[in-house]
């Protein structure tokens, strides 16, 4: 004697089957587009990856010439202005630095406070018509009481 539940289960599962049968054929049809996803995404990452190439040196630079005002306004107490611009001047020419000595202000209010400062544009190119300037202000300021 055949049990019913027996068969509902049967079908059941027969009905399963034809139903990942039909899911498995559609994942294989949607394969071309998980291909163009994957391109986009491929292509977004390496726009990401230039444009930071592009960008990160500009800020570097920014980074050292701020580190280098700092340490030479703090050299105040120990060395003379003269030797603070010498310092200066060397250093931007070794770190390839976008401004001279001549962008550079030292102001020096009193003999134990001094203000180093500079203000420059760097114009990025990206693609043929495509440029992006950024504007820096480094300052570096020593009160010493």
């Amino acid at each position: 004697m055949l049990r019913k539940d027996i068969v509902v289960d049967c079908c059941n599962n027969y009905e399963y089957y034809l139903s990942m049968r039909t899911c498995v054929r559609n994942i294989n049809e949607e394969t071309g587009a998980s291909k163009v996803s994957a391109v986009i995404w491929l292509l977004i990452l390496a726009t990401i990856v230039y444009v930071v190439i592009k960008i990160a040196p500009v800020y570097i630079v920014n980074y050292q010439i701020q580190n280098l005002f700092e340490v030479n306004a703090n050299r105040i107490q120990t060395a003379q202005l003269s030797d603070i611009k010498m310092d200066i001047a060397s250093k931007l020419v070794n770190i390839h630095a976008p401004i001279t000595i001549k962008d550079v202000t030292i102001n020096q209010s009193d003999p134990q406070s001094v203000t180093i400062s500079a203000e420059y544009s760097v114009v990025v190119k990206f693609v043929d018509d495509l440029k992006i300037t950024f504007h820096f202000k480094p300052k570096a300021t020593t009160d010493v009481q």
